[in-house]
């Protein structure tokens, strides 16, 4: 009969096995987590724009009333319409929370403006008809985007000043769409 005497103790292989195979795991995952979430929030897609600039002229009626500083004045405004389309790319919805233009003329100054809220639309197009065959449906403030869904409309931004010449000669303009708890997004106007 032959017993197997074991006086030693088994020999021990350390915890560098343990160790590579949670880092092996470790990078599995993060590499799982990089493949399947998206590496964009939104899609932003330009369908056109269209410039409206109205030379107003402020003339005294003979015999009316004197205004002070309208008499006899000028104004020039200019009002871009971008028309685009947001497409969600995460699984979360987007809210918008604003959107503005930076608009940077030919000799490198930059100028921005804010969009203007649809509830005044009505008011400027019954001013300005012409521009109401611009606007559709608007983009703005508030507007919820779900997820994979998207959603169009129509950005209107007031330069008071400027005329449609200055617009034509400018270096760039870029339309920035800011998000509640998410990057803002921005696609250049031609």
């Amino acid at each position: 009969m032959a017993y197997d005497l074991k006086l030693a103790p088994e020999p021990d292989h350390g915890v560098m096995p343990a160790i590579a195979i949670s880092v092996l795991v470790l990078i599995v995952v993060a590499v799982i987590v990089f493949l399947v979430n998206p590496r964009e929030t939104a899609v932003l897609k330009l369908d056109r724009v269209n410039v409206y600039a109205p030379h107003t002229e402020y003339k005294q009626a003979p015999g009316a009333m004197h205004v002070a500083g309208l008499a006899n004045t000028t104004e020039d405004d200019l009002y871009v319409v971008a028309t685009v389309s947001m497409t969600d790319k995460i699984r979360l919805p987007l809210f918008i929370s604003g959107t503005t233009v930076t608009l940077t003329n030919a000799d490198g100054t930059a100028v921005e403006a804010t969009g203007v809220a649809p509830q005044y639309y009505g008011r400027l197009t019954s001013t300005f008809p012409p521009l109401g065959g611009f606007l559709g449906k608007p983009l703005y403030d508030g507007d919820q985007i779900n997820p994979n869904e998207s959603k169009t409309g129509n950005i209107l931004v007031l330069f008071p000043g400027l005329t449609e010449q200055a617009w034509h000669a400018k270096k760039s303009a870029v339309l920035t769409i800011s998000l509640r708890n998410q990057s803002p997004q921005t696609i250049t106007l031609p």
